[in-house]
């Protein structure tokens, strides 16, 4: 299993964050391996949503359900059980002086050994870009 957990601070409120992370639809704008996202409708346990991503180089169909959502403070997605490799992306926004942190934690299980050297050097720089698109989208919102 890969587990990577980070944070980063934004000035704009929790609120502000939080609308960027609920809109599943609106993730290709700050995600650049996702090409394209489609929800069934709005963020809620059980949101299903459906994105296309480029992962190591190859476009790939990735289905994420919402398995845990507390409205301006959390959002959970993970893939369908026995999904490989599994993932879960948990994105927690909290209060952090006038402005807000988001505290991020992605879980990939049934990586191959052998690969996950390879995975963890690939998220170790993809994260802390998306970190960074990020606050970026926050600025155009």
């Amino acid at each position: 299993m890969i587990e990577i957990q980070t944070s980063a601070t934004y000035p704009q409120p929790p609120e502000a964050l939080f609308a960027v992370l609920a809109d599943l639809g609106g993730y290709p704008a700050w995600q650049a391996d996702v090409l394209s996202a489609e929800a069934n409708g709005a963020a809620a346990v059980g949101t299903e949503d459906h994105q296309v991503r480029k992962i190591m180089g190859r476009h790939t169909d990735v289905g994420l359900t919402v398995t845990e959502y507390d409205p301006g403070k959390l959002i959970v997605l993970a893939t369908a059980e026995g999904a490989s490799p599994g993932v879960e992306q948990t994105y927690r926004a909290v209060t952090d002086g006038t402005g807000s942190r988001l505290e991020f934690r992605l879980r990939l299980e049934g990586v191959p050994r052998m690969a996950e050297h390879l995975a963890k050097a690939q998220l170790g720089k993809q994260v802390p870009k998306l970190l960074a698109a990020l606050g970026d989208q926050l600025t155009q919102s």
